[in-house]
């Protein structure tokens, strides 16, 4: 059970850096107002002011801000299950995962609850991104994030893909609504297992 927790341990540090880079980046398009435009005395001015912007908007952030949700979600519910003392396979099945964390700690936990709220807010974000390319599962999801073209998994889509990344970009207001929400949801994660974890509740 040692070697578990030193196990625990190792995800839930790794977690946590991916968890602070997915806040700082929906800390930057929040603060940003997720804005791609420029105002200037010319036209010179006024590209200079748009290209600055772009760079602190979903144009370049929220791709890399949404892996990081989902790779601190999978990381911290690994934690908690080796803290249990359950194993599990080497693959991006939040889902069932999230499954076995529940039969640990109830439907009606603080810890399930912020973390299943976390995960399913994330998929509900980008499910047009994810009908747009024909994402069906875990493993080309998180493929789609991390490269441009991608090999489909699923037996009805399967086949190389070239990924649309447009529906995760120039979503102005709603994407800041978006932000939001992610980030409120980071904050109720991270307390949640902190009382679990410093709680000795394992």
């Amino acid at each position: 059970m040692i070697e578990m927790k030193e196990r625990a341990i190792c995800y839930f540090r790794l977690g946590e850096q991916y968890f602070e880079t997915a806040k700082l980046l929906l800390e930057t398009l929040i603060n940003n107002k997720n804005s791609n435009a420029g105002i200037g005395n010319t036209a010179e001015e006024a590209q200079c002011e748009m290209e600055h912007n772009a760079l602190k908007s979903d144009l370049y952030l929220f791709i890399p801000a949404v892996f990081n949700c989902l790779q601190s979600t999978e990381l911290f519910v690994k934690g908690l299950l080796l803290l249990n003392g359950k194993t599990f396979e080497k693959k991006h099945s939040v889902e069932e995962l999230l499954e076995f964390l529940m039969g640990f700690y109830g439907v009606n936990s603080e810890l399930y609850y912020s973390l299943r709220t976390y995960y399913d807010n994330q998929i509900d974000i980008i499910k047009n991104f994810m009908k747009t390319n024909h994402l069906t599962n875990s493993h080309d999801l998180y493929m789609s994030l991390r490269y441009p073209e991608i090999t489909l998994k699923s037996s009805k889509y399967g086949g190389d893909l070239l990924v649309d990344y447009m529906d995760l970009m120039c979503n102005g207001d709603v994407g800041i609504k978006q932000f939001k929400l992610l980030l409120s949801n980071l904050y109720e994660v991270k307390e949640a297992i902190l009382k679990v974890y410093n709680a000795g509740d394992v």
